[in-house]
Formats: C-alpha cells, sequence, structure tokens
C-alpha cells in the first residue's frame, strides 16, 4: 500500500533531480546524501558543490558515483 509519506518522498525527489542536478538512490530520505548526475562533468559539479564531492571507486580503481550531501 502507497501512503501520503511515500508520495511526498517522491515528489521531493522528483523536485531535486530538476533543481539541483542531483539524483537520489533507492530508499533516498529526505537528508540523505545524493549522486550528482552523470551527466555533470567534474568541472561543473565542482562549480555547483564545491570539494564536497565523494567519488566511490570500482574495484578495478574506475570511478563509479559521485555523492554530495542533499543540497538545500
Amino acid at each position: 500500500m502507497l501512503c501520503f509519506s511515500e508520495i511526498l518522498r517522491v515528489v521531493d525527489s522528483l523536485q531535486l533531480t530538476k533543481y539541483k542536478k542531483v539524483a537520489t538512490p533507492v530508499d533516498w530520505k529526505e537528508g540523505d546524501p545524493c549522486v550528482v548526475e552523470p551527466q555533470l562533468d567534474d568541472k561543473e559539479a565542482k562549480t555547483l558543490f564545491g570539494d564536497n564531492i565523494k567519488t566511490i571507486e570500482l574495484p578495478s580503481g574506475k570511478r563509479y558515483l559521485r555523492m554530495v550531501a542533499q543540497p538545500k
């Protein structure tokens, strides 16, 4: 059953994606870290988020995800 709080969470997630250039991972909740959109190159991401970007790498060393604190 879908509850009202889940609908609000989805709306918040969609608004973050549209206006802040981040995506929300599975089970995201308000205040959790977000994923920097892959379309942003490193220069654009640094302009938007400064040095607050944490890069997650695969065991091969290839960069996988860039995480940031939820933008306000």
